[in-house]
Parts: C-alpha cells; structure tokens; sequence
C-alpha cells in the first residue's frame, strides 16, 4: 500500500507514517541501513505486519472485545495498536483488521469461529 513518510528514527526505530487519512507509529523496516534516509513528505509503498503480538490476553477476551464489529487499528501508544476485526480462515489462522490481516493470533481449530469479530494487541506494528 502507498504510505507517505511523516518522520523516521532511522532504520529498527520509530517512523510515523501516513496511509491516507490516517497516521501510524510503526518499527521502520523499510529505511535501508547503507543509505540515507527518505525525506519527509516522500511517497512510497510499504506493507504493515505484526512484530510483536501480546501474548498475555486470553481467549475469553480475543472473543468477547469487538462488540461494534470493527476491523480497524486503534493506536494506544508508541507502536503499540489495539486490532479489531473479522477471523477469515482458521488453517492458516486469518483475521482481517482493514488495512492489516494477521495470520497465527490464536490458533484456531473449530470452523465455527469463521465470521467471529475479535481484538487483540499488537505490541510492535511494523512498516516494511
């Protein structure tokens, strides 16, 4: 997806990105290590993945806080995000948050939670 460059650290540190409308705080993997850095305001395409997941949550509450359905990504702090959205598929294990499927949150074995809205934590949202 096209992203625009707000700021970087540098490359393995904070970057704030924009992906349309909206800002996102992300571990920059995307800056080359042997050259220097985009300028602000630069345009390029990145892809968002999970680089680290909380794993303390418990199933009871993966499947209890989405209520309102979402699928989005709600910035808590730094590069941490709260994921709402939809399980797709559970072999591979599939949630579709919008602009972000994770794969490998919980694992799934039961077809009958196909369609279930979820959240999770995401403790590191990385930009590649």
């Amino acid at each position: 997806m096209k992203a625009t460059l707000i700021k970087t650290d540098g490359p393995w540190l904070e970057a704030e990105i924009a992906i349309g409308t909206e800002r996102f705080i992300v571990m920059d993997v995307f800056s080359p290590d042997d050259r220097p850095a985009r300028p602000a305001g630069s345009e390029f395409y990145i892809e968002l993945s999970v680089g680290m997941l909380n794993e303390e949550e418990s199933w009871e509450f993966f499947f209890a806080s989405n209520p309102e359905q979402k699928k989005c990504l709600e910035h808590l702090d730094g590069w941490r995000y709260r994921a709402y959205g939809e399980i797709l598929s559970i072999n591979p294990a599939v949630v579709d948050c919008g602009l972000l499927q994770v794969e490998d949150v919980f694992d799934f074995r039961d077809s009958r939670v196909i369609g279930e809205f979820v959240s999770f934590t995401i403790d590191r949202l990385d930009a590649r």
